[in-house]
């Protein structure tokens, strides 16, 4: 699943160019995670202050700006209460922070995995405030946090009111970081720098008029002596040691004032100094150069479909990771590309059918585990875990220099794994914005670590000021909307009570039930996608414009586990909205994140990177999918009704192929549980899947669509219907259609285009083919293709695997959470693919979901047979 297992090394090598091939295997050096060029940093920080005895937990900051400054200080500004969190001492040479979120932690080491720890100061706590606003009408409005609890167990609540105050971005200025923000109406600019001999940090406010005080949280003294003396009589500090408090007198003009944080034993000796006016951005830029990286075409050619794949500029002026996770087309030819590491790039070229001239440049830096990124009216803007940001370059010298808040009013969980996951602009200009749902610290315990937007779809308005909870329940959603009609969709991965790979429509107040014990008003999907042919979905897209060819106007569903790419058809007329799902069969070996169509609809491209479990071999990179000269050979659309399913080819299909016996059909139903999915069940209700007979195949007048008769057709989690035809032209039209019968529907068949079908046509009896007998080499052949080897290796290595190695596992002694333990034998592993839930050796560790009734007998034996041979007790014969 995404964000669940391992990391893979491979940077696309055995189908690259010898100018691609080269630009992977050199491996060039990578510079920190934090540059030290970059004058602010988004980040989550507890502060831990034990000189205060300050516990644990005390004074969180989910949504922390970073300013480091030249003498060493580092400033963390809390941008949802408005405080000064706290003030601390970086060790030379290293980070500001303890690298633990999932980005900085897998920065250098791609393969290396994240906890729950959240990071921490790196020196010495000098200065810390408690959780509560920094700045408001009196001293009084300072004493306690208004916001109410989000969530039971998570310190996420999200910004104040902001009719209070309203945090409204960073304005870069060379070095300096300005933060403004307003206080009701007044508006406030503060900035840091050193003092002259470096032992205090200076607090600078520019403060717009304002008829009454204003109180501002200067912190808790930490450091012994600890002080804070003002520059101006207007502004006066008050409180000893703990909670001071400085206080700004009215004024009818702007104000420009001072505060000096001395951490020395003794007092400065001279004053403060006048406070100098708002820095002003000198010439030059901060990342003046460019990088390329080159493409290779054609990479893969199937089902009407070309792939080009695009490196990324690994080696940079820089050394900076390009760890591509979106991108955003501004026009044809230029994209914002945002990367997982906090960065985004201008990206120009794209309209070069032959991407030759592909040329990197820096646009931005600084940005909290961004995801997604959109343009909305050429705007860009990304989806961070301190909210929307838009990113201005009023200047026009090609970097962003105004970090707008745009919203900040979707509420970040404290949860390292809660992501801000996809972004899509509605056809009014709204904001669609989904946020990761698994939580950590509780393991699957509701009431446990998250909030009211933890695993949601929320809509933000155009103008960004106001948030509306659309769907809740979610484990992983992506969302989608089609930018015409405004219909959304999300997808989702298996989880608890979540049974597979998923596609929903979204609708106001729609709930998915994840880690939820009572199931009652779940929403029934719209599609299920079946776990060996999707283990983890991710975004999907609708391919509108003219230039797909038989694929325009249809909904690409992409699986980061797989690298593969399916197409969704929804009957959203029907009585309840269900849909089908058809495997394209691309496998791109890109670990599939998002897909953007380009503004003329002439191609569609992929962004995604590795960081949990995915099955394909590419660390990072881009991809354009564009339409080939290949025969489609699989359907491009499908809907089911009572009497069976219709497939629509894009190309007449030859008569003489068609006929019941072209069709194996088969359904199962899934259960929803506390388990980590679900295997399948046949519709009786026992382990494993019901044949469904064929009556009938049906062509339409114009060749292109087949009615498949099943009769009497009940509802079903999934209906496997695999096709074996050919195209007119003799090409084999051969493929496999998944749908979701939440409800059969009467269809209108001579209306669709099948007239005079006689529907009392009885279906032909069943003819089940025998298996081979079990082998070593059939279980290594499933491993891969059902995912287990990305968990679990073959060669005793664990980094980067969240299974045990199958290396010698066969025979080795197993110990459980409950003290008991068990020789690992035959039933041993045939117990741990069906249950594994059961016999745990983790308590909280999340294992992978059950096959029981996926896998017959010969395929179990088969897996058992490989795992055996890994510890020497088994030959293939």
């Amino acid at each position: 699943m995404l964000f669940r297992a391992r990391l893979v090394a491979a940077l696309i090598l055995a189908l690259l160019p010898p100018t691609l091939l080269r630009a992977a295997s050199a491996a060039p050096a990578v510079g920190p995670f934090f540059e030290p060029t970059q004058p602010f940093f988004q980040s989550p920080v507890e502060v831990f202050a034990p000189a205060k005895g300050q516990k644990t937990g005390e004074n969180f900051v989910v949504r922390g700006i970073l300013l480091p400054l030249a003498s060493g200080h580092c400033v963390l500004f809390d941008q949802e209460l408005m405080r000064v969190a706290a003030i601390w001492k970086i060790p030379a040479g290293g980070p500001p922070v303890s690298l633990l979120t999932v980005a900085s932690v897998s920065y250098e080491n791609i393969r290396k995995k994240v906890g729950g720890e959240h990071p921490r100061p790196t020196g010495p706590v000098l200065l810390s405030t408690r959780v509560h606003p920094g700045v408001g009408g009196d001293a009084a409005a300072l004493l306690s946090d208004p916001r109410p609890a989000a969530g039971a167990g998570d310190v996420g609540r999200g910004p104040l009111p902001a009719e209070q105050v309203r945090f409204e971005g960073v304005e870069l200025a060379g070095e300096t970081a300005i933060l403004r923000y307003h206080v009701g109406t007044t508006s406030v600019s503060e900035w840091y720098e050193p003092s002259a001999t470096g032992g205090e940090v200076l607090r600078h406010l520019e403060v717009a008029a304002h008829a009454k005080p204003l109180a501002f949280a200067v912190g808790d003294a930490v450091a012994a002596e600890a002080k804070a003396t003002s520059n101006a009589a207007s502004f006066v500090v008050s409180g000893t040691g703990s909670d001071l408090v400085a206080t700004l007198a009215p004024s009818t003009q702007t104000q420009r004032v001072t505060l000096a944080l001395s951490f020395e034993s003794t007092a400065p000796t001279a004053p403060v100094a006048a406070t100098p006016p708002l820095p002003r951005k000198k010439g030059g830029l901060r990342w003046s150069g460019s990088a390329s990286a080159p493409a290779q075409l054609n990479a893969l050619a199937q089902n009407g479909l070309v792939l080009d794949r695009i490196a990324t500029p690994d080696e940079n002026p820089w050394a900076r990771r390009v760890r591509v996770a979106d991108l955003a087309f501004l026009t044809d030819d230029r994209a914002a590309v945002v990367t997982y590491d906090g960065d985004v790039w201008l990206v120009s070229g794209f309209a070069d059918p032959q991407l030759a001239q592909l040329t990197w440049r820096r646009f931005a830096s600084g940005l909290n585990e961004p995801l997604a990124i959109a343009a909305p009216q050429g705007i860009i803007q990304v989806a961070t875990k301190n909210g929307v940001v838009r990113l201005h370059d009023r200047d026009g010298d090609g970097e962003a220099d105004w970090f707008e808040n745009f919203s900040d009013l979707v509420i970040q969980s404290q949860s390292t794994r809660s992501f801000p996951l996809d972004m899509a602009i509605g056809p009014d200009g709204s904001t669609y914005y989904s946020q990761g749902g698994i939580v950590n610290r509780s393991g699957m315990a509701v009431g446990g670590e998250g909030t009211a937007h933890t695993g949601a779809v929320v809509k933000i308005s155009p103008d960004g000021r106001k948030a509306e909870l659309v769907s809740r329940g979610a484990r992983e959603p992506f969302v989608t909307v089609h930018p015409k009609t405004g219909v959304v969709t999300a997808t989702d991965q298996q989880g608890h009570y979540i049974c597979s790979s998923v596609c929903y429509l979204v609708r106001p107040g729609d709930n998915f039930g994840y880690v939820q014990n009572e199931l009652a008003n779940v929403t029934p999907p719209l599609a299920w996608v079946p776990y060996d042919q999707d283990t983890s979905s991710t975004s999907e897209v609708w391919m509108v414009g003219e230039g797909m060819g038989p694929w325009n106007g249809r909904l690409l569903h992409l699986s980061y586990g797989t690298g593969r790419v399916f197409v969704i058809t929804p009957d959203l007329d029907a009585p309840v909205p269900q849909g089908a799902v058809i495997p394209l069969d691309l496998k791109t070996e890109l670990p599939l994140l998002h897909a953007r169509m380009n503004p003329s609809g002439s191609a569609l491209f992929f962004a995604g990177f590795q960081i949990w479990g995915t099955r394909t071999t590419s660390n990072w990179a881009l991809g354009r999918l564009r339409p080939g000269g290949t025969p489609v050979a699989t359907a491009v659309a499908a809907r089911s009704c009572a009497d069976g399913v219709i497939l629509e080819f894009a190309t007449p299909l030859d008569p003489a192929s068609l006929g019941a016996e072209k069709i194996i059909a088969r359904g199962w139903n899934y259960k929803r549980s506390s388990a980590y999915g679900s295997g399948r069940y046949a519709l009786d209700g026992t382990a494993g899947t019901t044949p469904w007979g064929v009556a009938q195949t049906v062509l339409s007048a114009d060749l292109k669509s087949v009615f498949i008769h099943l009769p009497k057709l009940p509802a079903m989690a999934q209906l496997e219907v695999r096709h074996d035809f050919r195209l007119a032209n003799g090409a084999v039209a051969r493929g496999v259609v998944y749908f979701t019968v939440n409800q059969p529907r009467p269809l209108d068949l001579a209306q669709a285009g099948f007239a005079k079908v006689d529907l009392t046509k009885a279906a032909q009896a069943i003819v089940r083919e025998k298996e081979p007998a079990p082998t070593v080499a059939q279980g290594k052949e499933l491993a891969v293709s059902l995912g287990c080897a990305v968990c679990h290796s073959a060669d005793g290595t664990t980094e980067g695997k969240v299974g045990p190695t199958w290396r010698r596992l066969f025979g080795s002694k197993r110990t459980f959470i409950d003290g008991t333990s068990e020789v690992a034998d035959e039933q041993y592993i045939r117990e741990k693919i069906l249950d594994p839930q059961q016999k745990r050796m983790k308590a909280g560790q999340i294992e992978m979901p059950s096959f029981k009734g996926v896998l017959s007998e010969v395929q179990l034996e088969s897996i058992t047979l490989y795992i055996k041979s890994l510890a020497g007790r088994v030959r293939d014969e």
